[in-house]
């Protein structure tokens, strides 16, 4: 993955630098993305016109690093989904219709804004038409390099609906993975 990674991020960047967030990206004009924002990076993301927070992480918050976007005048809409792991079909129809009737910019974003970011603006980029799947999975390795399974998922989005990984991908992937996830949980 590190060796697609390296080729893939040779594409340009967006060249929007976004105070304490990185791997931020703008996707189109309705979607943007990134890693998780401090509280500087939420107010840079309301002052620049965004109002809806897509946070895509499982893992627990407290209820104050839940408060930071709501203190920056943000809405959230939590879609939890797994490190390593890829969104639902249900996840999928939510977040379109998240980014489809919300008033400015959405912003989503995981831990890393990698591999579950990275995941759904693909399935957004395939079903809206932006983007083919061998596309949406160039565009995902450019940011970072992401589980096995979700590239999968990534390559495999042509299809209406979305499907999940078969359980060989998502063992193999989840034991290569391992390492990463154990040292992101400390």
């Amino acid at each position: 993955m590190i060796g697609a990674h390296a080729l893939a991020s040779q594409k340009e960047s967006s060249g929007i630098q976004m105070s304490g967030i990185k791997h931020f990206k703008a996707v189109d004009e309705r979607l943007w993305r990134g890693s998780a924002p401090g509280e500087d990076g939420y107010r840079e993301l309301a002052a620049r016109g965004v109002k809806t927070v897509v946070d895509l992480r499982a893992e627990k918050l407290t209820a104050e690093q839940l408060a930071v976007p709501q203190k920056a005048g943000l809405k959230v809409v939590r879609m939890p989904i797994r490190d390593g792991q890829t969104p639902t079909n249900e996840q999928v129809a939510a977040f379109l219709n998240t980014v489809k009737t919300a008033d400015g910019p959405v912003f989503v974003h995981c831990g890393a804004g990698v591999g579950r970011t990275g995941s759904i603006t693909a399935a957004y980029a395939v079903r809206t038409g932006e983007a083919t799947s061998m596309q949406a999975a160039l565009n995902t390795l450019a940011v970072g390099p992401p589980s096995m399974e979700q590239v999968w998922y990534v390559l495999s989005s042509g299809k209406a609906e979305m499907t999940q990984p078969p359980a060989a991908v998502e063992a193999i992937s989840r034991i290569f993975d391992a390492p990463r996830r154990i040292k992101a949980s400390f």
